[in-house]
């Protein structure tokens, strides 16, 4: 073979592999779906659970807690791995916004909401997809 037709070679397996790595790392980290979170707000835990689709290619989520109900998300974004919103909350008659920044690595998330200076952790992961309902067997029951 000739160095030419080698160098061909090599290069276009390099391309290859790029492309297929950066195709891997995009799937990985695709933030659609639910997650189980958990914010720690100086020991005062919070569980709520981070709801996001895609509707074309715009990204929609809500977040629902038992303390504050449902809450659509503004500002939902996801780039270079980091997944960017806002919330807002309604306490005491006042709107409070939280801007929330994070990375997601797999089935993970980890990131912390920014509210009047103050930063609170964030953790949790995504819900595995619930199992598809068996086929009906086709018998009846007993009489």
């Amino acid at each position: 073979m000739n160095i030419f037709k080698t160098r061909v070679v090599r290069r276009s397996l390099l391309q290859l592999g790029i492309l297929l790595s950066f195709s891997a790392v995009a799937y990985a980290q695709d933030p659609v779906g639910e997650w189980n979170l958990q914010s720690d707000a100086q020991g005062q835990i919070t569980n709520f659970t981070l709801t996001i689709t895609k509707v074309g290619e715009a990204l929609k989520g809500t977040v629902v807690s038992e303390q504050y109900g449902k809450e659509d998300l503004a500002d939902l974004k996801f780039e270079n791995g980091a997944l960017t919103y806002t919330r807002n909350l309604s306490i005491g008659g006042q709107a409070v916004p939280l801007a929330f920044k994070g990375k997601i690595e797999g089935d993970k998330l980890t990131g912390n909401y920014s509210v009047q200076g103050v930063d609170i952790p964030v953790t949790g992961s995504r819900k595995k997809p619930a199992a598809p309902a068996s086929p009906a067997t086709g018998t009846t029951p007993n009489r």
